[in-house]
């Protein structure tokens, strides 16, 4: 390694620690995609219930996708080059993910009823975003809020419309997460 490598290795584990002591918001966009997926796919048990399914295996896989260059964009626009960082979020998202997915599979297969099912996996969800929300990115606490006591709602609640209104909640506060994250990105 010459001294120019060195020093520019010392620079970048100089930039990742003022940045980590930096409230780290996360990234607008991906807020916002959240947001719209949310809305969207939570409307679909009330209006669509055939389309749920198949639109979650979807926009789960290439939202998640596209959430993965977003992050990766972010992180590059911030000038922030943490591959550690990266690999543990990257595997909370993960392992999320494949819980999530266990789910939505036992629930498709029949295994779990979908009013037993459904409120698990949401829970899941919440429980995912909460963590993030503490471990990551502050924001995400609201949608991990909501998302749990949504489970609840789902447990003790057969309201018509529910899943439509839990989705718009849970797009609000993302949305909300996406502003904060903006205002952070200004200062």
């Amino acid at each position: 390694m010459t001294d120019l490598d060195h020093l520019k290795a010392d620079l970048d584990y100089v930039q990742t620690a003022v940045q980590r002591g930096r409230r780290d918001m996360g990234a607008a966009p991906m807020y916002y995609l959240w947001a719209i997926l949310v809305a969207i796919g939570f409307a679909l048990p009330d209006f669509a219930p055939r389309a749920a399914l198949p639109f979650w295996t979807v926009a789960g896989l290439g939202g998640g996708l596209l959430s993965v260059w977003l992050a990766h964009r972010y992180g590059r626009n911030m000038g922030v080059r943490d591959a550690e960082m990266g690999w543990r979020q990257g595997m909370h998202w993960l392992a999320s993910g494949i819980a999530i997915g266990i789910a939505m599979l036992a629930i498709a297969t029949g295994k779990v009823p979908p009013d037993t099912g459904a409120p698990l996996m949401l829970a899941l969800v919440g429980q995912a975003y909460l963590l993030a929300g503490i471990h990551i990115h502050p924001p995400l606490r609201w949608s991990g809020a909501v998302l749990l006591v949504s489970a609840a709602a789902l447990v003790w609640f057969r309201i018509p419309y529910l899943w439509t209104g839990i989705g718009l909640a849970v797009a609000v506060a993302l949305a909300a997460g996406g502003i904060a994250a903006q205002r952070a990105a200004r200062r």
